[in-house]
């Protein structure tokens, strides 16, 4: 997407809405919504974040049940932390992005955020 010119305070608080979700829903609760930077990229970190938390919350009940059926299947549990990590470094790549005044797309739920902040 394209890179346009944005004020100082709204690139930092766009970026930190990705590893600061609740700076991102009070982005969208208040007036700054209307900035449509500002919209965009708090509707993609808040779905990012719930994606985050759906798959890290589905692997971890996912992982549990195989452990207690099978103790072959405990060692599954060693990629949530590696997947927390991934999804750490991926919101502070995303966060400087954004800092840099970026409009870009995460895969899955860019084109999902991108419909519902009304910017297709």
């Amino acid at each position: 997407m394209e890179q346009q010119s944005v004020s100082d305070e709204n690139r930092l608080l766009a970026a930190l809405g990705y590893p600061l979700g609740i700076i991102a829903l009070i982005v969208l609760l208040t007036d700054m919504k209307k900035n449509r930077f500002m919209k965009y990229h708090a509707v993609q970190a808040l779905f990012f974040i719930i994606a985050a938390i759906v798959v890290l919350g589905g692997a971890s009940v996912l992982f549990g049940i195989l452990a207690s059926i099978s103790l072959a299947f405990a060692f599954l549990g060693f990629l949530i932390p590696l997947v927390s990590l991934a999804w750490f470094v991926l919101t502070i790549l995303y966060a400087v992005q954004a800092y840099n005044g970026k409009m870009f797309s995460i895969p899955v739920v860019g084109p999902y955020a991108a419909k519902y902040a009304g910017q297709v």
